[in-house]
């Protein structure tokens, strides 16, 4: 999550412009996290503040399995990322990225939890207050 490092995409789970909740790699270390919006701005909407929370391997693996599954309950893919959410840590660190390669421009020190949502609920107008926790 340094600057000028490029987060791996590994699952997306929803998208807008580009991936608004998505699972993604470390490129360095291959750990999985939870990438979720929480703010954004710009051209087609291409700055972008998201949170990374840690999850454990065995968690991300048993997600996908399920959502992988056939099956009748429409429901369930909702369910199950729901669950995951709540699966992943509480504690989450911010990063800039402004454009679709998902390369990190700025990063917090301080952990955050803020509301996994979907993106067409996430407020616009977040933007600055939140980028004065992001170190360049």
């Amino acid at each position: 999550m340094q600057r000028g490092r490029k987060l791996a995409l590994d699952t997306i789970l929803d998208d807008w412009l580009g991936p608004t909740l998505a699972l993604v790699k470390c490129e360095e270390c291959a750990a999985p996290a939870l990438l979720h919006l929480v703010s954004w701005r710009g051209n087609g909407l291409a700055e972008r503040i998201y949170a990374i929370r840690l999850v454990a391997p065995k968690t991300r693996n048993t997600y996908l399995a399920n959502i992988n599954r056939d099956y009748c309950d429409l429901t369930r893919k909702a369910s199950e990322t729901e669950a995951f959410i709540g699966a992943c840590s509480q504690s989450a660190r911010l990063v800039l990225v402004t454009s679709l390669d998902m390369i990190v421009e700025a990063s917090s020190t301080a952990l955050f939890n803020p509301p996994v949502m979907d993106w067409q609920e996430v407020k616009t107008e977040t933007y600055d207050d939140w980028m004065k926790f992001l170190i360049r």
